[in-house]
This record gives structure tokens, sequence and C-alpha cells, in this order.
């Protein structure tokens, strides 16, 4: 029978080559919101960013926070704590200057 890449083995190595590729995503992709963070927090002005958009990000950043907790995924626990961080963050800009 064939093998096709859902099938195969992945070594060690590189397993935990993709291990810290992830951890690395992890901790950088929610760091590409800090440019709009601070746009709304030097400029004190929020009237064009949706608090809906925002809200429904940290709605489903918690849900996956939860699913990692339940599921013991560091990766996820982690970067959805990030995530919470900057999008609460956002919501608070858009609180307070919207």
């Amino acid at each position: 029978m064939a093998d096709h890449i859902l099938h195969t083995r992945i070594s060690r190595k590189d397993r935990k080559l993709v291990d810290k590729v992830m951890m690395f995503a992890c901790v950088v992709a929610p760091l590409f919101v800090l440019p709009q963070l601070f746009q709304i927090f030097s400029n004190h002005d929020a009237t064009n960013v949706s608090i809906t958009t925002w809200v429904s990000f940290a709605l489903f950043a918690f849900i996956y926070l939860l699913y990692g907790i339940v599921h013991r995924l560091k990766p996820l626990i982690i970067t959805n704590i990030l995530w919470l961080i900057v999008e609460l963050a956002a919501v608070a800009g858009i609180l307070i200057y919207g």
C-alpha cells in the first residue's frame, strides 16, 4: 500500500524543528498588531477601528486558548494568551478613544 503525506513518519529531528518554528510564530504573530495599537494610543483616535472585529478576535482567541488548555498544547496556549493581550488592548483603546 502506498504511503502518502498523512501516513509518513516524521523524524524526531524534523518534529523538533517544526516545534521551534511554531514557537517562534506563536510569539511573533501577535506583534504584528502593535502598529495598530500604536496608532490608536499615540493619536488618541480609534474612530475608524471596528470594535466588533476586535471583540470577535478576542472571543475566538479565548476559545482557542481554552482548547489549548484542555489538550495541553503549549504553542496554542502561548499564542492565544498573547493574542488576547493585544486584542483586549485594542478593545480598550477603541473604548477610550473611539
